[in-house]
């Protein structure tokens, strides 16, 4: 199983164990002035022990304009090298080969937001698109010639701090990209104008690079594929003649990437399969790009990796998501153990944390990030309990696995038939599919654990005094909120988890109350069932808790499916033929068929009260506790079942 994935493999002189390689991302865990953190060189030790045979360091800034992350690392001084070092013998010494990546922020940086002197840099002077940038200045020739320097400067920096291999990052819009595309590079001098001027200052940095680490010495290249742009980007054929450019000019691996921050289509979220990108990796080699080829963006299954490995698509599996989701992805799979790999659910929360400058987390692992604080780490238990669970969703299942783990007997009760909880309906919104290879882990885990489950079982004061527990954990989950609108109680009426389990059917024509997450995506579904569909939010827009990443491709969906969407409106009343509204204190009508609730959820405590005084010890997590998001019910599952 996944035998090409464990096969050796080499880049240039560098040797590799295995087919899969750590990417690089910035996880804004690094100093105000870049020096490397305890917190960063546990991040990727963590990612060599899982068992990568390449782990790459997120990409430095090389120059102090070139800083675009708050915790980025840094590059650019030899003050820098301890940290550096330490980085590299932490990835070394837990079994990876070590990677660091130069990575200039170009027209992306923000010197004016951390501190520093200055403005950002790219090949022309242009304003913003995306209101977290500022405007930035045109290079001149002598500027680009002394980034050339310092891009060999620091090169050599690379190599004394016990980095393995050097990684030029040349993608998603960075200093390098900026002067590839025809929209931010207007020169006419020789580093603007025809393809060849615009890779001119990519090539001289790869050949002055190639030229101060020697001939042996390995240089990886994250390089754009498509740009996902309509206007002003280039070609897919393009990028493959700027391919064989960097080839020449002695690059010893390639790694696709995609897009940039003002992109026009989506590169990496879960409306894209896995495995989309691959056939960009296939045009590469048919064109005859000769050095190793990777791909990482939305590749997140071992079994399409590995069968692209095979088909010779790509030569090495490069992951960034699907390790910080699951670090031992490798490991599980040299040992035959899919069924324990956690999948990355592409949900972007990660990037939606780099892009507002706050340490980068994972809603399916707690520890990213957090490897060495101890209330992140797993202990046998001093006191063997018993535990009884009630409520087999994600933070009960959660909490029930790690207790057993711990030693804990554990007993876990559901009421339904099955244990997902709200993953179900969750899986069965547009774009959302991939939750379910979260539902299979967690219930494989269950399974592994020796968890003793009771489904279709209700948990009373009666079955506490049976069953005698130490503790328990209430993982009840929440239920829709049913506002106080007259007529809300009509047969036309119902949730929006009703329609996304298929308990309730909807007409031709809809009515949403609430355009939060749940709204949005109940009337994406109904949209796609070629319903007609209005959504009503009191707030000024749709879609406010949908993070970033995602939020702009959900409205541009909605609107291109014909969705109306009506914000600062109030629904007053439901009647059988609608909803009579007010919109900004005019008095409209919203005529449907079915009128359906997505105004959020309560907590489910009922049991609570009837438990108290009744067992030693209670606890109260995921949405029992508060309705949220999987994020932290996994967390508050995790939190409690290595306390416990």
């Amino acid at each position: 199983m996944f035998e090409h994935l464990l096969q050796p493999g080499q880049i240039g002189k560098l040797k590799l164990k295995n087919r899969m390689k750590f990417a690089a991302a910035n996880s804004n865990y690094c100093s105000m002035d870049g020096s490397v953190t305890d917190r960063e060189i546990a991040f990727l030790a963590e990612k060599a022990r899982g068992g990568a045979a390449m782990v790459s360091s997120m990409g430095g800034y090389p120059h102090v304009l070139g800083k675009a992350y708050i915790g980025q690392m840094g590059l650019y001084d030899d003050t820098l090298l301890p940290g550096l070092k330490q980085l590299a013998q932490a990835i070394q010494n837990n079994g990876a080969r070590a990677i660091c990546e130069i990575m200039h922020g170009g027209n992306y940086a923000h010197p004016h937001k951390y501190g520093i002197e200055g403005e950002p840099v790219g090949p022309t002077a242009m304003e913003p698109k995306l209101p977290r940038y500022a405007p930035c200045r045109e290079m001149s020739k002598n500027e680009i010639k002394e980034m050339v320097e310092i891009y060999g400067e620091t090169a050599r920096r690379i190599i004394n701090a016990g980095f393995e291999a050097i990684e030029i990052g040349c993608l998603t819009g960075y200093l390098l990209v900026s002067f590839l595309l025809p929209r931010t590079n207007r020169r006419t001098d020789e580093y603007g104008g025809s393809l060849e001027n615009r890779a001119r200052f990519v090539v001289e940095v790869i050949q002055r690079m190639r030229q101060e680490v020697g001939a042996d010495y390995p240089i990886l290249m994250r390089a754009t594929a498509n740009d996902l742009l309509h206007e002003g980007g280039n070609t897919e054929e393009e990028y493959i003649e700027l391919a064989r450019m960097y080839e020449a000019a002695g690059v010893d691996s390639l790694s696709l990437g995609l897009g940039i921050h003002e992109s026009d289509s989506p590169g990496l979220t879960a409306e894209l399969e896995p495995g989309h990108w691959l056939y960009l990796a296939e045009k590469w080699k048919k064109a005859g790009i000769k050095v190793p080829v990777m791909v990482s963006c939305r590749l997140s299954r071992p079994e399409i990796a590995d069968k692209a490995i095979a088909d010779g698509i790509i030569d090495f599996w490069e992951m960034c998501r699907p390790l910080i989701a699951d670090p031992y992805l490798p490991n599980k799979i040299a040992e035959g153990r899919p069924e324990d790999i956690v999948t990355c659910i592409a949900d972007c929360n990660c990037l939606d944390n780099l892009l507002s400058d706050v340490p980068v987390s994972c809603i399916l692992n707690p520890r990213a990030g957090r490897e060495e604080e101890p209330e992140f780490q797993s202990q046998p238990a001093a006191t063997k309990r018993k535990i009884v669970v009630v409520g087999g969703g994600p933070a009960g299942i959660e909490a029930a696995c790690v207790a057993a783990q711990r030693g804990h007997q554990v007993v876990l009760y559901e009421e339904k038939d099955r244990l997902g909880g709200q993953l179900f309906p969750a899986s069965v919104a547009p774009y959302k599919s991939d939750i379910q290879y979260l539902t299979d882990y967690l219930i494989a885990q269950v399974s592994k654990s020796g968890i003793e489950v009771r489904l279709n079982s209700r948990f009373t004061a009666q079955s506490a005094e049976e069953d005698q527990p130490d503790v328990v954990i209430l993982a009840t989950g929440s239920t829709p909120l049913i506002p106080e609108i007259p007529g809300v109680d009509g047969d036309n009426v119902v949730t929006a988890l009703d329609v996304l389990t298929g308990k309730k059917q909807v007409g031709d024509s809809a009515v949403i109350i609430g355009g939060g997450m749940i709204g949005c995506e109940v009337a994406e579904f109904l949209a796609q069932q070629g319903k007609k569909v209005t959504i009503l939010e009191t707030q000024k827009r749709i879609g406010q808790d949908i993070n970033a990443i995602n939020r702009w491709r959900v409205i541009q969906r909605l609107t291109q499916a014909g969705v109306s969407q009506e914000t600062r409106t109030q629904a007053e009343e439901i009647t059988t033929s609608g909803i009579r509204g007010n919109k900004e204190g005019i008095s409209q009508s919203y005529p449907a068929d079915t009128v359906v609730l997505a105004v959020g959820m309560v907590p489910n405590r009922e049991l609570l009260t009837e438990l108290e005084g009744k067992v030693p010890s209670i606890h109260i997590i995921g949405d029992c506790s508060v309705p949220r998001k999987i994020g932290e019910a996994i967390e508050e599952g995790f939190r409690l079942g290595v306390t416990v």
